[in-house]
């Protein structure tokens, strides 16, 4: 009889360690998926967030690309410009002022900005037209074009944005 309750009282404390290892082994399964969830909340979806924005390059230029593709247009008057005409023709000065079309701030701030480079190649640019290539409507369209591609090359050269939508003619004469 006496070695029964001795049997039954090392199961009794043995019975307790176990359920008190129980405890345990839940608590800490409890505390690491605390810890994963965590993780994954804060840290692991952030850098997937940083990712998706490219760190600052691609997403982040595409996100911009896209908020300038919805902003409002904004026009921005050019100082007027006046030139010889070299070619023969009836003519022989063009004077010519210009607005240009943008959705960007930051191209009118570097076209305001590098106001003397891009004078330099306007000029040049529409020194060289000819009276009866500008005197059609199809030239006064090929002029503004080539007047457009020629502000995007001055612009991304000296490292601006340079989202010109359309150069518009506020004032063409031909003397």
């Amino acid at each position: 009889m006496a070695d029964k309750k001795k049997d039954e009282s090392v199961e009794v404390k043995s019975s307790g360690k176990l359920k008190w290892i129980i405890l345990i082994l839940i608590v800490l399964l409890l505390l690491a998926a605390g810890g994963g969830a965590a993780y994954y909340f804060l840290i692991y979806q952030s850098d997937d967030q940083a990712e998706e924005a490219g760190d600052g390059s691609e997403g982040a230029a595409a996100q911009r690309a896209e908020a300038i593709e919805q902003a409002p247009l904004i026009y921005h008057q050019l100082e007027g410009f006046t030139v010889n005409i070299t070619a023969p023709g009836p003519a022989r000065f063009l004077r010519v002022k210009m607005t240009v079309v943008t959705r960007d701030e930051a191209v009118v701030a570097a076209l305001d900005k590098h106001t003397p480079m891009i004078r330099n190649d306007l000029l040049s640019l529409l020194a060289s037209q000819e009276f009866a290539t500008v005197n059609t409507p199809e030239g006064k369209d090929a002029l503004r074009e080539a007047l457009k591609q020629s502000l995007i090359s001055i612009l991304t050269k000296a490292g601006e944005p340079a989202g010109v939508d359309e150069v518009l003619f506020t004032d063409f004469v031909m003397q």
